[in-house]
């Protein structure tokens, strides 16, 4: 029988801890200053999203409503709160009616991420719902990472790991990332 060689030793790793309570991504300090950082600002696992939705509802917009802005708008969006609340990642969700401002009105919703709100928008159950009151929302920015919450009150600060790429402004599908600043970076 012919020699097989024989495989040198090779080190083996240290076991490195993982789960849920280990915080990791470039985000999560090391080295020496790693234990000067108090335990609320280890990033957690993935940021939940702020979705908000704001509409700017005319007195005599909703059929049969006898306030301006009144409760007929909160009647009217309701279908749209609950459909959203039967999708997967839904945390929680809220329909509210600006104090000095009846006509202005805000859905919040708050989701596991990105991809659930996404998801959840794409459901037939939610466009059916939502897409008539669109026709009231108020262009903006909608969707937002929690980056740092407190549940509660007395609650301690948690600090999430952003899920936004380092290139997120700056890369388009099927295009290599650019420069921040070269001609053509950013989106169009």
């Amino acid at each position: 029988m012919p020699d097989v060689p024989t495989v040198p030793d090779v080190p083996t790793v240290p076991d490195v801890p993982t789960g849920p309570d280990v915080p990791t991504g470039p985000d999560v300090p090391t080295g020496p200053d790693a234990s000067t950082v108090p335990d609320w600002a280890a990033p957690t696992a993935g940021a939940p999203v702020v979705a908000q939705i704001a509409f700017a509802v005319p007195g005599d917009a909703v059929p049969g409503d006898a306030v301006p802005g009144g409760a007929g708008f909160a009647a009217a969006a309701r279908p749209a709160l609950d459909a959203l609340a039967r999708a997967p990642g839904f945390r929680g969700g809220r329909i509210a009616q600006a104090l000095d401002e009846p006509g202005s009105w805000l859905m919040t919703t708050e989701w596991d991420g990105p991809g659930a709100w996404r998801r959840a928008l794409s459901a037939f159950e939610v466009r059916y719902a939502l897409t008539p009151l669109l026709v009231f929302a108020v262009d903006g920015p909608g969707t937002f990472e929690v980056l740092v919450s407190v549940d509660g009150p007395g609650g301690s600060a948690r600090t999430h790991r952003s899920d936004r790429t380092p290139d997120a402004d700056t890369a388009a599908p099927g295009e290599p990332p650019r420069s921040v600043g070269a001609p053509g970076a950013g989106r169009p």
